[in-house]
């Protein structure tokens, strides 16, 4: 199995203690936090070491694949993965962005690669993502790697005081192989 994927300019890879620091200096972003569902805000040490532990048995299982997202100028930039469902046959996609490296298109190129590697590397019969109702940004990461809109789904989740629309996406194993 790749643990190494390249793109024309990324390098993406298994985030390590090493990226400890630089994990705390781009996720401790109130924005990372608005819009994504287990990220904390303030991000501290604690959290990118507990991320990194969930990860390494993530990988070990085979139960979710996360990967760095590397330029050759910075370093890591941001972080894209998996979520795989087996017994149900889907994988949901996740991202985040550093502040600086957005709208820069590197999302969309690592989402592609993250794709490939999902249906390449495993069983999944479809791969899905959803995306806060504020954030249009991400939806034409998604759009750009031609998963299709599947519903607006209402009050779908809770998180603290709030309660988010969602809009979600997918993108099925014949879709993506009649792109190839």
């Amino acid at each position: 199995m790749d643990t190494e994927l390249v793109t024309p300019r990324l390098h993406l890879s298994p985030p390590t203690v090493a990226d400890v620091p630089r994990i705390v200096e781009l996720v401790n972003d109130p924005d990372i936090a608005a819009f994504t569902l287990a990220i904390p805000y303030p991000y501290t040490e604690a959290d990118a070491v507990t991320w990194l532990s969930i990860l390494n048995a993530n990988w070990r299982e085979r139960s979710a694949f996360s990967f760095a997202i590397r330029t050759e100028e910075d370093g890591m930039v941001g972080a894209v993965g998996l979520h795989l469902s087996p017994k149900y046959g889907h994988a949901e996609l996740g991202y985040w962005m550093g502040a600086p490296y957005r709208k820069r298109g590197y999302v969309r190129e690592a989402v592609g690669a993250v794709i490939d590697f999902g249906f390449r590397e495993t069983d999944v019969r479809r791969i899905h993502a959803i995306h806060h109702v504020d954030n249009p940004a991400s939806g034409a990461v998604l759009r750009a790697n031609r998963l299709r809109h599947e519903a607006t789904l209402e009050d779908y989740v809770v998180r603290g005081d709030s309660v988010w629309t969602v809009e979600q996406y997918r993108i099925l194993r014949g879709e993506w192989a009649n792109q190839k």
